[in-house]
């Protein structure tokens, strides 16, 4: 008889608490993120040929090898739903913020910021003359400016909360790429490099959640050795291979408006990191196009808002002429031609152009109201020798009486028209003041043909030249009397107002023809589109995750009437191998008192 029938009941006792264990690993790990449902695999052992003919005996059964239940196929899908959702979650997350620093819906949006200012004006224009009136106007103004300031201050923080994401995200890859590695030697290790039959189950879990936290930061490729060791790259280059990683580093790198940025790069020669998917994708598209993209729109509108008032206002006159005027912008180089200016202010280019033309300036006899209008020729016809004049420049400090110099043409002109009543000069910043010498005359500004008095800052309204440094002209707001509005020194002329408020309906050129209130609609009208986009790509992305983790959920997951299912059975089982080999012990027994 001998004593294998011990040995069936011992392996069959084993088996189904090692059953048990299984069954209490998976009970254990329901709540745990990326675990994998594991199972016992049981064969019978080998028989021998007992002394009853050719029958074969069975010899019990052995624990083969406990599986970790998956489907490669579904765990990729999953890892790129998650990636792709993530991604338009923080996209959606952008929109919802700008809609937010938009406030169209609120009634305190720049829309109506800037109806009001309109308003204001056309008040204004009726009653030229009523301080009150001014005061209000110029209100409005301030109230226009704060909006818009505070919108371009929100968009630029914004922006750069966004870029600290990007660092911050940058560390993350790094520290998972860190921990795949270490898993990849460690999985090697325990599994002999695919020598042995055993798994390292629980850290490829590991490993798996670690690849798939990756994945929504970037849209990487995953590929599994023999030796199941994974090879992680993007878009062709190593990031993880076996036990080896090549971080990413941030390098500075000045964006198109001026700031500095993080630009990801790949740390061993410093080649960009371009994701497609992902958060970091998310991060560097809001960045770099979304919220530029709205932050240089708004700008945009600034900018040109302040130079199409400015333009015009420059041509009026207030209620006083002036005694002294010095221009707000500097230039970097006085010496170079009107058109090429750039100036200390870090206007962008284009923004503030002078072209070929003329403007005036009225001298003011304060007692009898008489005015005296000079001529000054902006000369940018790109023509010099003997066919032309040089074009014209602001100043020279190698050359101070060069005759193309805009302030010793100025100065020329005065001389003729009233000699040694006004000083024209510039200062160390290259800033021109005009100044009277005496209390009987001042001046003004008529007719300017090519936008020197705006792009120079000599008697504006606004100042700056985008959002965030948009402002109304200082000398305004303790002097209201001096606000533009006549084009003469008539009382009660308007004619000035009215050609601000024609501002609000003429087709701005850089705005591709449209006005500015309208620009501003397309650019809203264009968020509220984009948001809409963005929140139905979200949705759709989260449907599929969602329909990807059921998947997995249903093949990998651990269900718990099942286990408690098959603990019963391996507990039954126990009992009952305990039992076979408590009958066999007694049987033995009786057979060797024999």
């Amino acid at each position: 008889m001998g004593f294998h029938s011990l040995a069936i009941g011992t392996s069959a006792l084993l088996t189904a608490r090692y059953g048990l264990d299984v069954t209490g690993q998976n009970l254990g790990n329901i709540e745990t993120a990326g675990y994998s449902r594991q199972t016992l695999n049981q064969e019978a052992l080998k028989g021998w040929t007992a002394g009853l003919g050719n029958s074969i005996v069975g010899t019990g059964v052995w624990t083969q090898s406990i599986k970790r239940v998956g489907n490669e196929y579904i765990e990729k899908q999953l890892r790129q739903a998650t990636s792709t959702d993530t991604y338009y979650g923080d996209l959606q997350g952008c929109y919802s913020n700008l809609q937010t620093f938009f406030n169209e819906l609120s009634g305190n949006a720049l829309s109506d910021s800037i109806s009001l200012f309109w308003d204001g004006m056309a008040d204004y224009s009726a009653h030229v003359e009523n301080l009150s009136v001014r005061t209000t106007a110029i209100t409005e103004a301030e109230q226009l400016v704060k909006r818009f300031n505070s919108m371009g201050e929100q968009l630029a923080e914004y922006r750069k909360d966004v870029d600290n994401e990007v660092a911050e995200s940058v560390t993350q890859i790094n520290r998972l790429l860190e921990t795949v590695a270490q898993l990849n030697k460690t999985i090697v290790t325990t599994e002999l490099g695919g020598a042995s039959t055993r798994t390292a189950n629980d850290l490829r879990d590991q490993r798996g959640e670690a690849i798939k936290e990756l994945y929504s930061y970037m849209d990487i490729d995953v590929e599994e050795e023999a030796n199941g060791s994974f090879i992680v790259s993007i878009h062709g280059r190593n990031l993880v291979y076996y036990d080896q990683v090549k971080p990413i580093t941030m390098d500075k790198t000045p964006s198109s408006d001026g700031t500095i940025v993080n630009t990801p790069v790949f740390d061993s020669d410093h080649y960009p990191l371009t994701p497609t998917d992902g958060k970091l994708a998310a991060q560097l598209e809001m960045r770099d196009v979304v919220i530029k993209s709205y932050k240089d729109n708004l700008d945009s509108l600034a900018g040109n808002f302040i130079w199409e008032f400015n333009r015009a206002y420059s041509q009026t006159r207030g209620l006083e002429s002036f005694s002294t005027l010095t221009s707000l912008n500097s230039p970097f180089n006085p010496a170079d031609t009107l058109d090429r200016m750039v100036y200390k202010d870090l206007i962008p280019e284009g923004t503030f152009q002078i072209q070929n033309g003329n403007f005036e300036i009225v001298i003011h006899n304060r007692g009898t109201d008489e005015p005296t209008t000079i001529n000054i020729e902006v000369d940018l016809d790109g023509r010099s020798g003997p066919n032309g004049e040089p074009d014209t420049i602001l100043w020279d400090p190698d050359n101070p009486e060069a005759e193309n110099s805009l302030v010793n043409r100025m100065q020329k002109a005065l001389d003729n028209a009233m000699p040694g009543v006004f000083e024209v000069k510039i200062d160390r910043q290259y800033r021109v003041t005009i100044e009277s010498k005496t209390e009987d005359y001042g001046f003004c500004f008529g007719e300017d043909t090519s936008g020197v008095l705006a792009a120079l800052g000599l008697n504006v309204f606004f100042t700056g030249h985008n959002a965030v440094t948009m402002g109304v002209n200082p000398t305004l707001a303790g002097q209201p009397e001096l606000l533009g509005g006549a084009k003469s020194f008539e009382k009660g002329d308007n004619s000035g107002a009215l050609a601000l408020i024609a501002v609000r309906d003429a087709a701005v050129k850089n705005l591709s023809g449209m006005t500015l209130e309208s620009y501003y609609q397309s650019v809203a009208g264009r968020l509220a589109s984009e948001a809409n986009r963005a929140s139905n790509m979200k949705l759709l992305s989260e449907d599929i995750a969602a329909s990807m983790f059921n998947q997995r959920e249903s093949l990998a997951g651990v269900n718990e009437d099942e286990e408690v299912t098959r603990m019963i059975t391996y507990q039954r089982a126990f009992q009952s191998a305990a039992k076979f080999i408590s009958t066999m012990d007694q049987l033995y027994e009786t057979l060797i008192n024999m």
